[in-house]
């Protein structure tokens, strides 16, 4: 038992933390650093290391992903007469088109309806 106490206190960092159950981006960019600085296939550095191949591979896909980057754009705002949108809601103007948003619609849609008619502004 001694002896393998002994060989965890000398192994890196990173590969101690890789071990463990749940990872962080740290964690991840720690592991693919190694990785790189060794030279070798994913596979074979999975096998030296005792990693798990599907791991290390979902890291690395998720690593290639690009977060979609929303930003503000310039809006109006002007006062709507009673019952123009129902009970509540928002008129917001993007690229030259006017967009009426109603209570309850998710930041997601609104977020993907004005990515787009910037996009399509932009062609």
């Amino acid at each position: 038992m001694r002896a393998r106490e002994t060989t965890r206190g000398s192994e890196a960092t990173w590969l101690v933390e890789a071990r463990r159950t749940r990872w962080t981006e740290e964690i991840a960019e720690a592991v693919f650093r190694a990785q790189e600085a060794e030279g070798s296939t994913l596979w074979a550095f999975c096998q030296r290391h005792g990693l798990s191949y599907a791991r290390v591979r979902f890291w690395q896909q998720r690593r290639g992903r690009v977060e979609p980057q929303l930003s503000f754009v310039p809006v109006s705002v002007s006062a709507a007469t009673p019952g123009e949108f129902g009970s509540s809601g928002l008129e917001l103007e993007v690229s030259g088109v006017r967009v009426h948003v109603r209570e309850g619609a998710s930041q997601e849609l609104i977020a993907r309806v004005v990515r787009a008619l910037k996009e399509g502004a932009a062609c």
